[in-house]
């Protein structure tokens, strides 16, 4: 049975009486919560996995971070480790800002596999384009000075919610709370660097072709720095979990996941270690 929670963290968990494979854990991005992925779970339990979502430190259904705005990517990460380790070495999916964590975890050994949506991106390649510069300028303050912010309802609408259909947009508005500041600005800034040569888990990258927050151009290139393999989401935007049809998307990440080799994709008791993890090759 999956744990509702690690210490002072909140995991949303769905069991699987029987699981075929390796818990699946779920890392949500920047203003959101474990609540990204409620239709997810079941769905991801459904094919014989079990399924967690992880909330990060302040962010619902815990308690508000007075600090929030100075966390770093390093303590959500410590965060998503802890989670890690106590479902015992999962498959990992992780959006946005989650993404980048799924990344950091999959480098450092902890994960069987990892699938990158919408993925903010490691040093190297810039999220920056024309839309983003031109909405986020007025938030550069918060960054800069590790301030919590959350974007205002016009720049969230236009950027993450796009293809939300408008009469649902207020309700997932609500649920957004500020987020770090210093996050923000790492992922802007390209703190962190991930090598390919520090990779042993398979990844799955995933871009959407209407998002104007994290464009396709950056899960393009996330795949061939990585040589993993790019499924895009037509006609989709960065919420894909919230948008109409984003059913069909999930269920090609989990036909991913169950073309996995046995040995990687579980199930947890078969305690694996990385040893028969298909490396990803670097393109010549």
């Amino acid at each position: 049975m999956l744990p509702r929670s690690i210490g002072t963290l909140r995991l949303d968990a769905v069991d699987v009486a029987k699981p075929r494979g390796a818990p699946v854990l779920c890392l949500h991005g920047l203003f959101a919560g474990s609540w990204v992925y409620e239709g997810v779970l079941p769905r991801i339990a459904a094919r014989g996995y079990p399924a967690a979502a992880l909330s990060f430190r302040g962010h619902p259904p815990a308690s508000p971070l007075p600090t929030i705005g100075r966390a770093s990517v390093a303590a959500y990460c410590h965060d998503a480790f802890e989670a890690a380790r106590e479902l015992e070495r999962p498959i990992v999916i992780g959006h946005s800002m989650g993404g980048l964590v799924a990344l950091l975890l999959a480098s450092r050994n902890l994960v069987r596999a990892a699938v990158l949506v919408s993925s903010a991106p490691p040093r190297g390649i810039s999220v920056f384009s024309r839309p983003l510069l031109l909405r986020m300028a007025r938030y550069l303050p918060a960054l800069l000075l590790s301030r919590p912010f959350v974007p205002n309802a016009a720049d969230i609408d236009a950027l993450v919610l796009n293809e939300v259909p408008a009469g649902d947009r207020a309700s997932i508005r609500k649920r957004f709370i500020p987020d770090s500041g210093r996050v923000a600005r790492q992922i802007a800034l390209g703190v962190y660097d991930v090598p390919l040569r520090t990779l042993r888990a398979p990844l799955l990258v995933v871009g959407a072709d209407r998002d104007r927050f994290v464009p396709l151009g950056v899960a393009r290139r996330l795949s061939r720095r990585y040589d993993a393999p790019l499924h895009i989401a037509r006609g989709h935007g960065h919420f894909l979990f919230g948008e109409p049809g984003w059913e069909s998307e999930l269920d090609a990440i989990l036909d991913w996941i169950d073309k996995l080799p046995a040995p990687v994709r579980g199930p947890a008791s078969a305690a694996w270690t990385g040893e028969h993890a298909p490396v990803n090759r670097a393109r010549r």
